[in-house]
């Protein structure tokens, strides 16, 4: 890290390089770790904007650190999750717990807070409704109490990687918590189209696109939660959430529960508090070799060869 920080030190004195890009570092200290993982106390995360592309990065070298799966097997038998209390960190706040759930921080990490709620549950085949909105409800206070510990903060995302496939590096349930004091171009790109899609229509934008697909059957609504298929999603089976999922989460539980006995086996849930925007990812199957995201995938078209109906139909039984 030492000597890509000198590399952009250097290119900071380029008026070309301050046109296209801005820097922001933050250092992070984590305490109550075991002699272990003492190499992740002190890390130190450059956040780079493109501001031409509108693109960001978060780089955090101690990541290539991070224990990685080998085999389903051999991750299971050295689960740090189960023995939270001497295997994990805590965090700034300390650790909440309930009866299903905990927090604890995040061993490498993305933002300038970034936690993790662990279901007290090993097999994600185990997790019910119960262990679920528990989980939730522990992330939401987690929410509420960085932001007291900090009002800075501009952004909070929850996300929940299922399995390996969807880049899980432990294979046993947890949520991601992070909280950002500053905004990351490409939610600020979404805010501005929000803001521009208002001005130009004096509608909102999720509330017109649930509308049309609530006219062809694609969405439901629950409690002031509006859940729908989207017609272009990242992968396959897109769902795209919008409204206060605190206090609904059972709504969504019933969502991801008939999207699991649709077949979907590796998921990923992405969640902006401050919006009240959410979308679901499929990503495939666990024991398929080749990736479900490739080259025209990521960097041009999604390319989708399921069908939205029939999804609908086996999510919300329409």
């Amino acid at each position: 890290m030492e000597n890509f920080e000198k590399i952009l030190q250097s290119l900071k004195e380029e008026d070309i390089f301050n046109r296209i890009f801005e820097i922001k570092t933050k250092e992070i200290i984590l305490n109550n770790l075991q002699e272990k993982y003492l190499q992740f106390k002190k890390q130190k995360l450059i956040f780079i904007d493109d501001k031409i592309l509108g693109k960001s990065a978060i780089f955090n070298l101690s990541r290539a650190n991070r224990p990685q799966p080998l085999n389903e097997t051999e991750n299971q038998k050295e689960d740090p999750f189960c023995k939270y209390m001497t295997e994990t960190p805590i965090d700034e706040i300390g650790r909440l717990e309930n009866e299903f759930s905990v927090t604890a921080s995040n061993l490498s990490k993305m933002a300038d807070y970034h936690s993790l709620v662990i279901f007290k549950k090993h097999n994600f085949q185990d997790v019910n409704e119960k262990d679920f909105i528990s989980s939730i409800s522990l992330a939401k206070e987690w929410f509420e109490n960085i932001k007291k510990f900090d009002p800075e903060i501009k952004n909070r995302i929850l996300i929940w990687n299922y399995h390996f496939r969807s880049g899980a590096s432990i294979l046993h349930p947890h949520f991601q918590l992070l909280a950002y004091k500053y905004t990351p171009l490409v939610i600020t790109d979404l805010k501005r189209k929000l803001e521009n899609y208002q001005k130009n229509f004096t509608t909102d934008y999720f509330q017109d696109y649930f509308n049309l697909m609530k006219k062809i059957n694609l969405a439901k609504e629950e409690n002031n939660i509006k859940a729908w298929v989207s017609l272009t999603p990242e992968k396959e089976k897109g769902i795209n959430f919008y409204g206060n999922l605190f206090e609904n989460s059972k709504f969504l539980w019933e969502i991801i529960k008939n999207l699991i006995q649709t077949g979907t086996q590796s998921f990923n849930f992405f969640y902006l508090l401050d919006l009240n925007y959410g979308f679901f990812v499929d990503r495939g199957e666990v024991k398929k070799l080749n990736s479900d995201f490739g080259s025209l995938e990521i960097f041009g078209i999604k390319i989708i060869s399921s069908d939205p109906t029939e999804l609908a139909r086996a999510i919300f039984k329409n």
